[in-house]
C-alpha cells in the first residue's frame, strides 16, 4: 500500500480539497461553523463528520510538515530577519526613550529660567509704569505750584499761566491720575485754573477788539495759542462778527423800522406777497441815508476789528 502511494504522484493539498466535496465548503469565504454544526446535528451524521474532520486535520498536519520541510531554509531566513528586525526595533525604542528623557531634562532646565524671566519681565514693566507715574506726579506738583504763582500775578502773567496749563495737559495726556491723593487737590486746581484763564482771555480779546488795542489782542491770542484753542476761538469770533453784520444790515434796511423812525405812513397797494411801500419824501430818504451811513460805519468798525 505504501509502495502504490510512492509510485503514484500525489496531488497538491489545495487540489485535493477542491476535488473533495466534503472539504470544499471549508475553503469557501462564506463558511459558517455554527451553521455547519447545526446541519451535522440535524442530519444525525455526527460520527461520520468527526471522522472526516479528523482525516482533514491529518491532511493539514501532513501538508504543514511538507511545507516546513520544503521551505526550511526560507523559514529560518525569515525567522532570522524577524529577530534582526526585533533588534532594530528595540534599538529604536531605546533611542526614543533616551530622546524623551533628554527632552524632559531640557524642558526641566528651560521651564524654570523661562518662568523666572517672565516674572522679572512683569516686574520690570510694572516698575517702568510706576516710574512713569512718579515722574508725571512730580511734574504735575511742580508745574501746579508755578501755575498758582502765575495766576496770582494777574493779567501780566496770564500767557505764562496758559503755557503752564498747556504743559500740564501734555503731562496728563494718556494717563489717569485720579484717585492719587497727593495730586487730587492739584488736579482740581488745574481744572479750575484753565476755566479761569480761558475766561480772562476771552474778556481781554473782547476789550482789545473794542478798543483796538493790539497789545491786548496779541496777549489774548497768545493765551489761546498756549491753551491749544486758538483756531476755535478765532472761528467763534468770526462767526460772532458775521452774525453782528447780518443784524446791522437787517436793522438798517428794515422798511418798517425806517417808517416808524421817520414818521411816514405806508402807501400804495398791499396784499399777500407784497410789502407796504412808503410814500416818497425827503424825511424817508434822509432816514435811509442815515441808516446806510450808520451801516457803513458799523461795517468799517467790524472790519477794523477783523484786521
Amino acid at each position: 500500500m505504501v509502495e502504490e502511494k510512492t509510485e503514484t504522484p500525489e496531488k497538491s493539498f489545495v487540489e485535493q480539497l477542491k476535488e473533495n466535496d466534503i472539504y470544499t465548503e471549508f475553503i469557501d469565504d462564506t463558511f459558517d461553523a455554527k451553521e455547519y454544526a447545526n446541519t451535522v446535528i440535524e442530519s444525525h451524521i455526527i460520527g461520520d463528520a468527526l471522522a472526516k474532520l479528523s482525516t482533514g486535520i491529518e491532511l493539514l498536519n501532513k501538508e504543514l510538515q511538507t511545507q516546513v520541510a520544503d521551505h526550511h531554509e526560507d523559514l529560518l531566513s525569515q525567522a532570522t530577519g524577524i529577530e534582526t528586525l526585533e533588534g532594530v526595533l528595540q534599538s529604536i525604542h531605546t533611542r526614543c526613550q533616551s530622546l524623551v528623557k533628554s527632552v524632559q531634562r531640557v524642558r526641566s532646565q528651560i521651564v524654570e529660567p523661562y518662568n523666572r524671566i517672565s516674572s522679572r519681565t512683569k516686574q520690570l514693566r510694572r516698575l517702568q509704569t510706576s516710574c512713569d507715574y512718579l515722574r508725571r506726579i512730580i511734574r504735575v506738583i511742580s508745574v501746579s505750584k508755578r501755575l498758582q504763582i502765575q495766576l496770582n500775578g494777574g493779567s501780566r502773567e496770564i500767557t505764562k499761566a496758559a503755557q503752564s496749563l498747556n504743559e500740564l495737559e501734555f503731562v496728563l495726556d494718556g494717563v489717569d491720575l485720579s484717585g492719587i491723593q497727593i495730586v487730587e487737590k492739584d488736579l482740581a486746581q488745574i481744572k479750575k485754573a484753565r476755566v479761569e484763564v480761558n475766561k480772562q482771555a476771552k474778556e481781554m480779546l473782547k476789550n482789545g477788539l473794542n478798543s483796538q488795542n493790539q497789545t491786548v489782542i496779541g496777549t489774548a491770542l497768545q493765551v489761546f495759542h498756549n491753551l491749544g484753542s486758538l483756531y476755535n476761538e478765532i472761528t467763534n469770533v468770526m462767526e460772532m462778527f458775521t452774525r453782528t453784520m447780518e443784524k446791522y444790515i437787517h436793522e438798517s434796511l428794515d422798511i418798517t423800522k425806517l417808517m416808524t423812525k421817520t414818521g411816514i405812513n405806508a402807501g400804495g397797494i398791499s396784499g399777500p406777497g407784497r410789502a407796504a411801500m412808503p410814500l416818497a419824501g425827503s424825511s424817508w430818504h434822509n432816514g435811509l441815508w442815515d441808516n446806510l451811513e450808520l451801516l457803513m460805519n458799523n461795517m468799517f468798525s467790524l472790519c477794523q476789528k477783523c484786521s
